[in-house]
């Protein structure tokens, strides 16, 4: 396998000088590639021709005032959206919490502890979202 790739990789890194390159099939399938054709299950290789890579020409940078503004509004979109998702997961955490008691929890108190936290937590996301919508709140 290594072979064939230094085959490919002097093939086109050398187009100019590069002779003939066959490709043969052995008895077994095995494909190899070769510059000596060795009998009638040898063909050309197509390997194509080299392609030439070239970089688009990087666009010019306005300098304006304009796009300064939007980031703001983008980051106060994204502080909100933020915030609407950590209440959503504390939410499911939440519900998730409620419907499962823990062995270590056959006390209840140890139970309500645990939810009393979760509950804890929706308030917390519930305050974010609300600075975050600047006191707006949709629930």
């Amino acid at each position: 396998m290594k072979k064939i790739w230094a085959i490919l990789l002097m093939s086109t890194a050398a187009p100019a000088v590069a002779a003939s390159v066959y490709e043969c099939s052995g008895k077994n399938g095995q494909t190899t590639y070769t510059q000596n054709p060795s009998g009638s299950h040898c063909r050309p290789a197509n390997l194509g021709a080299p392609s030439i890579y070239s970089a688009a020409p990087v666009p010019a940078i306005r300098n304006t005032e304009a796009p300064a503004a939007a980031p703001a509004a983008s980051s106060h979109q994204s502080d909100v959206q933020r915030a609407q998702e950590e209440l959503a997961q504390a939410q499911k955490n939440l519900e998730a919490g409620r419907q499962v008691r823990y062995g270590n929890e056959r006390n209840y108190a140890r139970y309500q502890q645990r939810i009393q936290g979760l509950e804890q937590a929706v308030q917390n996301a519930r305050q974010k979202l609300e600075q975050a919508q600047g006191g707006q709140i949709a629930d």
